[in-house]
């Protein structure tokens, strides 16, 4: 790993086609609605609250992602947003162990449908082991002292990650295409 890559988080935004994403879309009116968060360019430790079976919605939870596996591989023409955030390589080391200690015990994490409910109503809500995907980034990169966040965590949207000063916009377009160009990283 070179030194850039070691002192960046990477975040992609997706917008799929499930009931859930067009509700929070349609009552938004955000280009993004779901967020994952990874330590490496290629998206391999990708991960993020989320469905634990591409089939259901329900149970969800805590979840490595993959874009080549599970609910990704199979929605592929969605559309997403991945950006970069620089950050100090000490930020980048607490990030990663806060996330690695999580999916270490990952079902102990359960994904919040009612903190999903009350961020749509700007109402704050944390509950121990209760995450939603824009939550639980928030929280990593708030712990870790990787950045600032306009608000906290638990009123955090997907699109909010879009708009962070800091970010670095590395790419825009279908999954597809990010799949593709993430596999030429992978070889390279």
């Amino acid at each position: 790993m070179t030194k850039t890559e070691n002192s960046r988080i990477y975040l992609l935004l997706t917008r799929s086609g499930t009931v859930l994403s067009g509700a929070i879309s349609l009552f938004t009116g955000d280009s993004y609605t779901h967020v994952s968060l990874a330590f490496d360019p290629a998206l391999e430790s990708l991960c993020s609250f989320a469905r634990r079976n591409h089939a259901f919605p329900l149970p969800a939870g805590l979840v490595q992602e993959s874009l080549d596996r599970g609910y990704f591989s199979r929605h592929s023409e969605m559309p997403c947003a991945l950006y970069a955030l620089p950050v100090s390589r000490a930020a980048y080391k607490r990030a990663r162990q806060k996330v690695e200690k999580m999916l270490e015990n990952q079902m102990d994490y359960h994904y919040s449908i009612k903190g999903l409910a009350l961020c749509r109503l700007g109402i704050e809500e944390e509950r121990e082991g209760h995450y939603f995907c824009s939550q639980f980034v928030g929280e990593v990169l708030e712990d870790s002292g990787a950045c600032a966040l306009p608000k906290p965590p638990s009123l955090m949207r997907p699109q909010d990650y879009a708009a962070l000063p800091q970010g670095q916009c590395l790419y825009k377009g279908s999954l597809y295409r990010l799949t593709e160009l993430s596999r030429g990283e992978k070889s390279a």
